[in-house]
């Protein structure tokens, strides 16, 4: 397993993680629980304990382990961006919701995308993550709903809206790298990111409704009302707190961006709200941790 500090780009990117892992993955979540005060901490991936995916024949890279949406946070995101979608549509159901997922990883995005009932067309720019994504929906019975291609991400986005074509969300988890190395000892900086987030943000808004945007839980959310200021929108940040995870993980935010309604309160601007979790994904009563 990769070590718990700051990792290079390319590490763990083509290592495979399946069945034959499981006991070592869940030892890894195991330690790295403890180590922040949470020794029952566990992944889950595509609804199951991470380990019982593995051996249910999903697959992760090793990068992933790191890297992957928590699961009860990727079921929250896709599940608040439909509420969002019914307030922009007046509460009518749109019948074809589709979403482009530019950074799609693995696939825990897609697959919550699509158990919540739309298309999903998922880019990502590295043939090995392909291929474990292409098996894990395959496995999931999702292929029918869910397209994933090898291509640069924001070119696949700017191809789509110069070609017109529209979808319901955009989804951007761009990987939190470049001169960040996900370093949680200091925040982390739009800055930091290898792309032009401002810059993917205005283009997603020009081809969907809605752009969901995922980032490190030490995120500086003061940036995030520049950002939509910048673009002409409003943004809705919220907090997801996740049982069982530790205290520095269970903050994870989800930021949602569009240009009227959907509760974020006027033509532009920015609000906060704050959902709990339990670890599979469902919500919990009552605001904050």
């Amino acid at each position: 397993m990769l070590p718990f500090g700051p990792i290079p780009d390319a590490a763990g990117r083509d290592v495979i993680l399946s069945g034959d892992h499981a006991d070592a993955v869940l030892a890894y979540c195991r330690t790295m629980g403890s180590m922040f005060g949470s020794p029952g901490y566990l992944r889950y991936l595509f609804g199951l304990p991470v380990n019982e995916a593995l051996l249910a024949g999903y697959l992760m890279t090793q990068r992933a382990l790191r890297e992957t949406t928590p699961h009860a946070c990727a079921e929250e995101i896709a599940r608040t961006a439909l509420e969002l979608l019914s307030d922009l549509d007046d509460g009518r159901a749109d019948e074809d919701r589709s979403v482009l997922d530019i950074f799609a990883g693995v696939g825990q995005m897609a697959y919550s995308y699509a158990k919540a009932g739309c298309r999903v067309q998922a880019v990502d720019n590295d043939r090995t993550t392909v291929d474990v994504a292409v098996n894990n929906m395959a496995l999931a019975g999702l292929a029918g709903v869910v397209e994933y291609r090898l291509a640069d991400g924001p070119a696949a986005l700017a191809s789509a809206v110069s070609a017109g074509r529209r979808f319901s969300v955009v989804h951007l988890d761009p990987p939190w790298r470049g001169s960040y190395q996900y370093d949680l000892t200091r925040p982390f900086m739009l800055e930091d990111l290898d792309v032009n987030v401002g810059e993917l943000v205005g283009l997603g808004l020009a081809g969907a409704r809605l752009v969901v945007l995922n980032l490190p839980h030490n995120a500086l959310s003061s940036q995030i009302g520049d950002l939509a200021a910048l673009v002409g929108c409003n943004a809705l940040v919220q907090y997801q707190y996740v049982a069982d995870f530790p205290a520095s993980f269970g903050q994870a935010p989800a930021y949602f961006f569009g240009r009227s309604g959907a509760g974020h309160g006027g033509a532009t601007g920015c609000q906060e709200r704050h959902q709990r979790l339990t670890a599979d994904g469902q919500r919990v009563t009552g605001i904050g941790p």
